[in-house]
């Protein structure tokens, strides 16, 4: 028999359909216990592992096929009580192994699967309902998938753009800092950097025992360059003691000891500082090993015990080579 008639055959096709899921359904469901993101794993690998939730519970639908059994509204509420008590159940067992409360968006997650496919086939849909209706139940659904494709997508296209900085780590230009920070940041106002540059990262620090800013998923490869360059304003007038960490995967993945990253503290005078970090320093920094400089995982900048607020400058964050060391700043 040709695959033309395969394709005519419905029966068939739905034998195909339900292997296939089955199928899918087997390879994915050790994954909700075994393997996934650790807390160290980028904001990419998360956002795309949450597409996972969708994808299962609408091969889950395709296998089971509920609407053999209900039509209509008590398909979609029958259907959707299972569903989410599936997913309540699946969350608590995840709590035991990654120490982690039940996430309702994972929840919504499983029912957007669900009522994909319960959009989708004509069967399992509100026959009686007038199309434009119908449509308009496909498009909500669609909308709430598409919201987690649209943050991959997202997400993907900023790891390019930091990617394209390098040799800045980031670019000063940027309208929303608070999208590739964490911590009290903002646009510096005018003068608030002296008269270095318009465009300055102004980071709050506070008088608790840590506080500052951390880079968000910053560009990975630093092999290739000498020094971390940093040039930053201090309009107080006093020294303010800031302590630069910089750690790559693996330390994560070992668990965050003290021993295995690098850290120093530099004494930021008022008005210009120019710091130019040697990355063999930080490269070694770790007791036990070297620190794999091609998997930079977190830089940040902070303060411990200030006495008052303060607030930093930032206008430079790049990584140099040894032929433009003695560059001023572009």
């Amino acid at each position: 028999m040709g695959f033309d008639s395969l394709l005519a055959n419905s029966t068939r096709r739905g034998r195909i359909l339900f292997w296939m899921a089955l199928a899918g359904l087997l390879c994915l469901l050790p994954l909700f216990f075994v393997g996934g993101p650790g807390w160290s794993d980028g904001p990419l690998i998360k956002s795309a592992w949450n597409l996972g939730h969708p994808l299962f519970f609408a091969l889950l639908a395709l296998v089971v096929q509920p609407w053999r059994y209900l039509t209509g509204l008590a398909l979609w509420l029958a259907s959707s009580i299972v569903v989410l008590l599936i997913g309540i159940g699946i969350e608590y067992a995840q709590s035991f192994n990654h120490q982690r409360n039940i996430d309702s968006v994972d929840l919504l997650r499983n029912l957007t699967g669900l009522w994909l496919v319960l959009a989708l086939l004509p069967c399992a849909g509100f026959l009686s309902l007038r199309p434009f209706v119908r449509w308009l139940v496909r498009l909500s659904v669609f909308a709430l998938l598409a919201a987690d494709v649209t943050a991959v997508c997202k997400i993907a296209y900023q790891q390019y753009q930091v990617s394209q900085w390098l040799p800045d780590l980031y670019n000063f230009n940027q309208q929303s800092p608070e999208t590739f920070w964490k911590g009290d940041v903002r646009i510096a106002g005018s003068k608030e950097c002296g008269e270095l540059t318009d465009h300055g990262l102004s980071i709050g620090l506070k008088t608790h025992r840590y506080s500052g800013a951390s880079l968000r998923n910053p560009p990975a490869d630093w092999h290739a360059y000498d020094s971390l360059r940093m040039v930053i304003w201090n309009p107080q007038h006093q020294d303010i003691a800031l302590t630069l960490r910089i750690n790559d995967r693996e330390h994560e993945d070992r668990g965050i000891h003290f021993q295995d990253r690098f850290n120093h503290t530099f004494q930021i005078q008022p008005g210009v500082n120019r710091v130019d970090q040697d990355l063999s320093m930080v490269a070694n920094a770790p007791v036990e090993r070297t620190m794999n400089m091609d998997n930079i995982r977190r830089l940040m900048l902070f303060t411990s015990n200030l006495e008052k607020p303060a607030r930093l400058c930032l206008v430079a964050l790049k990584l140099t080579k040894v032929h433009d060391a003695t560059e001023g700043l572009d």
